[in-house]
């Protein structure tokens, strides 16, 4: 006797949303993905700043974490920057995968720099400290040799066509899906009134997560924090450096890719203005000849409360989550997909993402 493959519903289709649907689908089950947008990856993964970076799994305001927070999301990291590697290459996309590896991270001060790299030693991620060189724009630096870079866009539209391709349904434009609870207190879920059968439910719709779950009585502290991302030609006079080099000062990024480069960042400003004067500050040259903008973009990162994604079971039956990843969602994309994969097909228990009120 054969037994039925579970129907999964996705919330989302983001990069947590679609990573959840390949490593599901892998993993034997029939997936749905319902996206609200146009299209896919169109929210805070559209114009994201192309750094895999464990490195930066930390809080990135208010109190620290306990170490104990960030030594879990660490450890996702590290996971997912392997499957996304490997992914990389069932892809396709042997031009991503083979992008020099390594972060920079730039400082106004020597001193600032080597406090930032004993606390990172503390934790034990690997870092190099630099001096001011050319890649660094002559600021002090810290260079992360594990971390990687590539175009989580491209990356995207790459895993929702092999999704599409095993069989998986991708839904966009759709009104907003309905949550709701049956007679027996599992989880439904509806678009335009009309209800899905699914055997199980993912939330993973970013910022839009905790709004989705208020009909079924879930509070889940996650909020929007705004992001830039500004993109422009290569410039042919002017060398750039070939790995991202990060900005502590303004949380932003430059990020080159094969004829253009992206600065993206900032935390919850209300323009680009702070990531276009920082960007000009630091390196002028540049910036003083780039004045055809290819792309400006601003999204909604869902940052939770607590430092980390959110990933696992809720109080309702068969209802799951996936969200709050904050500036993380490109470098745990992959791993947060196996991981609720194997939550739900193989029975696995992880507690350390759980929302306090959210186990079964």
């Amino acid at each position: 006797m054969t037994t039925r493959a579970p129907h999964i519903v996705i919330l989302g289709a983001g990069l947590i949303g679609l990573s959840c649907a390949d490593a599901l689908i892998r993993g034997g089950a029939r997936v749905t993905v319902l996206e609200t947008q146009a299209r896919p990856l169109h929210g805070a993964s559209f114009a994201n700043s192309g750094m895999i970076h464990p490195s930066q799994a930390c809080r990135w305001v208010g109190a620290m974490n306990d170490p104990e927070v960030d030594a879990a999301v660490h450890e996702l990291a590290i996971r997912s920057r392997g499957l996304l590697i490997g992914r990389m290459g069932d892809l396709g996309l042997k031009s991503m995968r083979s992008r020099p590896a390594g972060c920079f991270q730039i400082f106004e001060t020597e001193d600032l720099a080597d406090h930032a790299q004993s606390r990172l030693i503390a934790r034990g991620i690997m870092t190099e400290r630099r001096g001011p060189e050319s890649n660094t724009f002559n600021r002090p630096s810290l260079f992360f040799p594990e971390d990687r870079s590539g175009d989580a866009l491209a990356y995207g539209q790459a895993l929702a066509r092999v999704i599409e391709g095993q069989g998986g349904v991708i839904r966009t434009g759709v009104s907003r899906p309905i949550l709701g609870r049956d007679v027996d207190g599992v989880i439904t879920v509806a678009v335009e009134g009309r209800p899905i059968e699914a055997d199980h439910v993912v939330v993973a719709c970013g910022s839009q997560t905790a709004e989705a779950l208020k009909p079924v009585g879930l509070d889940v502290p996650i909020q929007s924090i705004r992001g830039w991302a500004v993109d422009f030609d290569k410039p042919e006079s002017v060398k750039l450096p070939i790995q991202p080099v990060m900005d502590a000062a303004t949380r932003s990024a430059l990020t080159p890719f094969e004829d253009w480069f992206r600065l993206s960042g900032t935390w919850g400003e209300e323009s680009e203005g702070l990531l276009l004067s920082r960007w000009s500050e630091i390196m002028p040259d540049v910036m003083s000849i780039c004045t055809e903008v290819r792309q400006i973009w601003s999204g909604e990162r869902p940052v939770s409360a607590e430092g980390r994604p959110f990933i696992g079971p809720t109080q309702i039956p068969n209802l799951w989550i996936n969200a709050g990843h904050g500036h993380m969602g490109w470098t745990l994309c992959a791993g947060s997909g196996d991981l609720m994969a194997e939550m739900i097909l193989e029975g696995r228990v992880e507690t350390r993402f759980a929302h306090q009120n959210s186990a079964h």
